[in-house]
């Protein structure tokens, strides 16, 4: 195999498929670095199948947090996807846009070039929506449909949601995002479509594009001060896979700040703590951790009508499958998230800052693929900008070895009162007169719960991530931000990273629309610096 490409990616999950092919497809020869192997278990392609796989012990990384106090104690899953395809191949297949004002306030922080007018064609280039409308792609590589069976309980929702005061909207990416919507998913039919089926796939078959898979990236190797390849095993074998042009990270908010900590760049400290020769003081990396902290509430619905409990085990699950087989539709095609509602809590917010979503099943005891006997429903209550900030740091400095991952949900103020103004809306929409007769009570946390502290203890007690983390080796225009805004490594020549880390802040929603369209833009950037 030749070891000496163009361009080396670490990483084939979202950002590194597009990477791959928008760089291939110009006649540069590019190697895509994957720790996983190619997307063949059948669960990855049946869009339910992910409450089957989010802690697969082969398709992801089997990442745990750091205990932390604000929330209990408690060591949480933190599924990361190690597979062609990476987290959009594990993921609850939403595609959504952040707030226009997410990305301007990107801007504003010196990141230029990454407002909003300069995203939307970036988001329209990578998306191919069947539904079009104003602002949408309709020829992008990314397959993007509207829910393929709409639940008649999610109709009353949305009367509920005009009863309290919020509108509804058509296309959840359309031009209002406060309101109510239907998801939106990245799926062709009965299929989920991962970045590595709308990039990687198609080119494949391109003479100048290798993909090195079950690889794991050891290091960056830098040779006088600019990077020059990365160090890997393989079948036990190590070697170096070299870069003429240079060395873009891929390897998502966990991985790539992982990496360069165990390659000597990153806090000097901490890295020589763990016996690594620094390379890059750079104190920026691996800080600034950003996820949303959902917490799940439970009801109980007065009919098996309005659920999908009993259908998602036999004998009725049997039925299912042949109805997703041959018409492409049930409940083998729903999400995690069938409808969404993003609302605004206080007044002079300019964007907003709870998103509520969920669909008509309920898990047993909160554990996702547990469905309850009884009839319910399940609503994810999240903040959309949370002011609390973790960090990804080394545990060792043996690179298979797991980083020490510690999100510090809930440790700001301002995010408790926030969860808990999210949680009383939550309980307001569900108390609305479309749903009376439809909705019978609140099992978790229930009725007892009735003060802001208990709200708040439920919240810590037994809320999670939404698997969104970014922002830990960010762009901006300040000396302290890792990367430029062409997303260039300050300090290391040849290196750049385009990932979820490469965020300033955190969107108000699902990233993964936003993780495509900056890949996007990141093989602009790098096909501009390759002409001069």
């Amino acid at each position: 195999m030749d070891t000496t490409f163009d361009h080396v990616i670490v990483g084939a999950g979202s950002a590194g498929c597009v990477l791959a092919n928008r760089l291939s497809a110009n006649g540069a020869t590019v190697a895509v670095i994957e720790a996983g192997g190619r997307d063949r278990h059948p669960y990855i392609h049946i869009p339910a199948g992910y409450a089957r796989i989010l802690n697969h012990a082969r398709l992801t990384w089997g990442f745990r947090t750091e205990p932390d106090a604000a929330t209990g104690n408690r060591a949480l899953d933190y599924p990361r996807g190690r597979v062609w395809g990476g987290s959009s191949s594990i993921n609850g297949l939403g595609h959504v846009r952040g707030h226009p004002s997410d990305y301007d306030l990107w801007a504003q922080k010196g990141c230029t070039g990454w407002g909003w007018d300069d995203l939307l064609p970036y988001f329209m280039r990578h998306e191919s929506f069947a539904g079009g409308g104003e602002g949408r792609g309709t020829t992008g590589p990314q397959p993007i449909e509207h829910l393929a069976e709409r639940p008649e309980l999610l109709d009353h929702f949305a009367r509920a949601t005009e009863a309290i005061g919020l509108p509804v909207n058509e296309d959840m990416n359309g031009p209002r995002r406060e309101g109510f919507a239907t998801f939106q998913q990245t799926r062709r039919g009965q299929r989920r479509i991962s970045a590595a089926r709308a990039y990687l796939v198609p080119a494949l078959s391109r003479p100048n594009l290798a993909v090195i898979d079950n690889a794991l990236a050891l290091r960056i190797v830098v040779e006088g001060g600019r990077a020059t390849g990365v160090a890997i095993r393989r079948g036990g074998q190590e070697q170096v896979i070299r870069a003429r042009f240079g060395v873009v990270l891929s390897a998502g908010a966990i991985g790539s700040p992982h990496l360069l900590m165990l390659s000597g760049i990153g806090p000097a400290r901490h890295v020589a703590q763990h016996g690594i020769a620094p390379v890059l003081d750079a104190p920026g990396i691996g800080g600034n951790l950003q996820d949303h902290y959902i917490v799940r509430l439970n009801y109980r619905l007065t009919d098996h009508r309005w659920s999908a409990n009993r259908r998602i085990v036999w004998p009725r699950l049997g039925l299912e499958v042949l109805r997703w087989i041959t018409r492409g539709k049930g409940v083998l095609t729903w999400s995690p998230g069938m409808m969404s509602l993003f609302a605004r809590t206080q007044d002079g917010l300019e964007a907003p800052d709870i998103q509520i979503n969920g669909g008509p099943i309920s898990w047993q005891d909160g554990r996702i693929g547990v469905p309850e006997a009884e009839p319910g429903f399940t609503l994810g209550v999240w903040q959309c900008r949370p002011h609390s900030r973790g960090s990804v740091t080394l545990k060792s400095p043996r690179p298979e070895d797991a980083p020490a991952i510690a999100p510090r949900f809930l440790t700001e103020r301002a995010d408790e009162d926030c969860v808990v103004r999210g949680i009383r809306l939550a309980r307001r929409w569900m108390g609305a007169e479309p749903l009376r007769g439809i909705v019978a009570h609140e099992l978790r946390p229930g009725p007892q719960a009735g003060t802001d502290e208990a709200l708040l203890a439920f919240a810590k007690a037994t809320g999670g991530t939404v698997y969104h983390p970014c922002c830990t080796v960010r762009m901006g225009g300040d000396a302290a931000a890792p990367l430029d805004a062409r997303l260039r490594l300050r300090g290391i020549e040849g290196l750049r990273v385009a990932d979820a880390s490469v965020f300033p802040d955190i969107p108000v929603c699902n990233i993964n629309a936003t993780v495509l369209s900056v890949a996007e833009k990141a093989a602009d950037l790098i096909a501009e610096d390759v002409r001069g």
